[in-house]
């Protein structure tokens, strides 16, 4: 189902050329294709959690997976048997020990993640789909469960339940949440209530700017068909370059995608404005690998504490836009570049986007998938820009560089203690003394 031959290294290019595709199912055609369905899952599963298999398995993994691959004239084999035969020999000498940075390598612990899709197949799901994943060889390929009806397995809990409390930090928009997860779980509209307290940082210590235009005039519209424009780009490195002079500490910039950071990256060190940046401020990029992460979150820190400061170009969405905390000097001023609109050509969102729109219909005149993919970007946001207020006693500058942060409905979509002090400012003179005059007043 994935493209591999048996008997074949999985690492082993099998489909020359084949690009990276993917394609859904459903669950019952994926069993039959599999030929799973006359297995006894639960009792796998209950196999490999009693033995606790997985967590072995783990350790000895961690115990020999080099940290560093071993790269000649000749493709690297991997596996287990591949393994074994190499513990009672000696690499040649000149063959050239180098990092070992696939990104796409599977987790070590493979066997949790094939335990958990398995549970996931057993329990009565409801609408689900198998989302299938294959490329020229079978390491790339993926697999992964999507579950299009969460209120499914929340029924039994509304039923019985007497009170049932979901509390978060960014919950909004709450509507989607409300109807799809209680509603459509058979609970009672009337039962269902919202409360939303406001943040434990006084107004006064944040200030949040919708940035319209940039120093030129021109307007900051990064939709797409206007982002990768010259004119935009070079808009938006002007917008950097103000807030690089008047920032101290730390400033954290997200970007839509890795691609968007890149590209960005890529024109401002053309135009010399990347140099000019780290002439105030030494810049750090988001890496793509996990194990690279802790090793720039600690030179971005050092880099604040020991100078004036640094930037750290991120992506909505990516590792460090969730359950990391820029408090104090690590995030001084958290800018938003564009909207992060998920890519509305994935299979996996288009899914779910058809399945709203027959089982919802139409949301305050929209179609319900139109409303979650609006919502999906708007809960990145949200996710993203609460990264550098952490405590009572922080304070730091929220900039929305795109004008389509002005608009109501998109306002209306913020967290209450965002939205509620939020300046849209239509020209780009006023902002520089607003936030000059907001960090002076914090000194």
């Amino acid at each position: 189902m994935l493209g591999g031959i048996p008997g074949k290294d999985p690492a082993e290019v099998t489909n020359q050329g084949a690009k990276e595709e993917t394609s859904l199912i459903e669950v019952a055609d994926f069993l039959s294709e599999s030929q799973i369905y006359n297995l006894s899952l639960f009792r796998l599963i209950k196999y490999c959690n009693v033995s606790q298999i997985c967590h072995k398995l783990k350790g000895f993994v961690e115990k020999y997976q080099p940290s560093a691959s071993v790269t000649n004239s000749k493709p690297v084999k991997s596996g287990v048997g591949t393994f074994l035969s190499s513990i009672n020999k000696t690499e040649k000498k000149e063959e050239a020990v180098v990092p070992d940075n696939n990104e796409n390598r599977p987790p070590s612990n493979s066997l949790q993640s094939l335990v958990e899709l398995l549970s996931s197949l057993s329990m009565n799901h409801g609408e689900a789909r198998m989302v299938l994943t294959k490329g020229s060889k079978l390491t790339a390929g993926r697999i992964k469960f999507m579950l299009l009806d969460p209120a499914n397995q929340f029924q039994q809990i509304v039923r019985e339940a007497h009170s049932v409390v979901v509390a978060g930090g960014t919950m909004r928009p709450i509507a989607e949440f409300r109807d799809q997860l209680f509603v459509s779980a058979g609970a009672d509209p009337s039962r269902v209530t919202h409360f939303s307290c406001d943040h434990v940082v006084p107004g006064e210590n944040m200030l949040p700017l919708v940035m319209s235009s940039g120093p030129s005039g021109a307007r900051l519209d990064f939709s797409f068909q206007f982002r990768d424009k010259k004119e935009t780009l070079d808009e938006l490195g002007r917008v950097l370059i103000n807030i690089v002079n008047i920032v101290p500490g730390g400033i954290v910039v997200f970007f839509p995608s890795y691609d968007y950071e890149k590209l960005v990256s890529k024109h401002l060190e053309a135009s010399g404005v990347l140099a000019r940046i780290e002439a105030k401020k030494k810049i750090f990029r988001e890496p793509k690998t996990s194990s690279e992460l802790d090793k720039v979150l600690g030179d971005f820190a050092t880099a604040v504490r020991l100078s004036t400061g640094a930037v750290l170009l991120a992506v909505v969405g990516g590792k460090m836009s969730e359950g990391i905390n820029f408090s104090d000097n690590l995030g001084r001023c958290v800018v938003m570049v564009g909207m992060p609109y998920p890519n509305l050509y994935s299979p996996e969102l288009k899914e779910k986007m058809n399945f709203l729109n027959k089982t919802v219909g139409s949301v305050d005149g929209k179609q319900a998938g139109q409303v979650h993919y609006e919502n999906l970007c708007m809960k990145a946001v949200n996710q993203s820009v609460g990264r550098a207020i952490r405590h009572k006693g922080d304070y730091a500058a929220i900039l929305f560089v795109d004008h389509r942060y002005s608009r109501p409905n998109i306002i209306s979509q913020l967290p209450g203690w965002i939205s509620k002090h939020l300046r849209v400012v239509d020209k780009f003179g006023p902002t520089i003394p607003q936030i000059r005059k907001f960090f002076r007043e914090k000194e």
